[in-house]
């Protein structure tokens, strides 16, 4: 199955966050060790979240960023290695903690890519952190997944790991149906003007027009104006089915007051105008509407998610 790869990670990881900096005199970190004396060494905890799209032509796969490096209370004398794996024993007790619905990813689906972490003689964090990667077999992903990754050995010596500390981070992952693509951008062809003359666009319910959309390829002077509560519509008919992989329409004088496209707006494709498919939901106004695969259809229907007034100059498609 092809996969694409899309960047919705949440924050970037800051390996030292919530540690007490150490300077080149201090020999100990006193944050998370429990005041043991000693070789022990502890995880930072990182939690991150991370989304899965499902698509007609396979799974939109997260770019994964997570990852860890664990620390030492004392300087290494010696390679101190640490080794993780991913524990899904721990998924029941964390659903019972946070109220929630997790269950475990498919085998192969997100595994580890770097297991091992070694704290070099006269450090006291790794170098190289632990880390997860995406596999190719998302087929079986259901709605709400976690990962909990935990430390689970220590190899030297006396080193042991701290029992202060969890050394378990969960990194869990959404699954949603839906072509919207809010970070990118379509790579079809805008339908020109002269293609579209035979296009036209109509108010729904609640919709208190002002001017109605008969004619919205209008550009640079011409525009459609109307006042749309939220739950209003607006329904294009493209007079004939087109495959294309994004819509356009431009707002009054370039004015996102007047987007056709607002945030929260859902989008909705038919091919008979009776039976719509959700293409998912915008998260902020835009001119441009990206979607992750070509779809087919004659139909294009745009439910407000906020109330203003609509005052368009152009739309179209990009035909693929």
């Amino acid at each position: 199955m092809k996969l694409y790869k899309f960047f919705t990670a949440i924050g970037v990881i800051a390996l030292a966050a919530g540690f007490t900096s150490c300077s080149d005199d201090d020999d100990v970190y006193t944050d998370g060790f429990g005041g043991v004396e000693g070789q022990v060494v502890l995880a930072p905890t990182y939690n991150e979240s991370y989304k899965f799209v499902k698509i007609p032509t396979g799974v939109v796969t997260p770019n994964i960023t997570w990852s860890v490096a664990p620390r030492s209370r004392v300087r290494a004398a010696e390679d101190l290695t640490m080794k993780f794996e991913i524990d899904n024993s721990l998924i029941e007790a964390y659903n019972l903690e946070n109220n929630t619905e997790y269950v475990a990813l498919p085998d192969g689906v997100v595994t580890m890519a770097v297991s091992e972490a070694t704290i070099t003689p006269g450090n006291t964090s790794a170098e190289t952190p632990v880390s997860l990667t995406v596999t190719d077999d998302a087929a079986l992903l259901g709605r709400l997944e976690v990962v909990p990754v935990r430390m689970t050995a220590v190899t030297q010596g006396s080193a042991r790991i701290a029992v202060s500390a969890t050394n378990v981070s969960y990194i869990t992952f959404n699954v949603s149906e839906e072509l919207i693509n809010n970070s990118g951008n379509p790579t079809g062809t805008i339908v020109p003007k002269e293609d579209r003359a035979s296009w036209t666009g109509t108010p729904g319910d609640g919709a208190s027009e002002w001017n109605t959309w008969n004619n919205p390829i209008q550009e640079n002077g011409g525009y459609n104006y109307g006042n749309y509560p939220a739950g209003s519509s607006v329904t294009f008919d493209l007079g004939k089915e087109y495959s294309f992989d994004g819509i356009y329409s431009y707002p009054f004088y370039g004015q996102s007051v007047y987007a056709l496209f607002k945030a929260n707006s859902e989008i909705f494709i038919s091919s008979n105008g009776n039976d719509w498919t959700s293409l998912g939901v915008l998260s902020s106004a835009r001119t441009t509407v990206a979607l992750y695969a070509a779809v087919q259809a004659r139909y294009i229907k745009v439910v407000l998610g906020a109330g203003n007034q609509i005052a368009t100059t152009a739309f179209s498609i990009y035909e693929k």
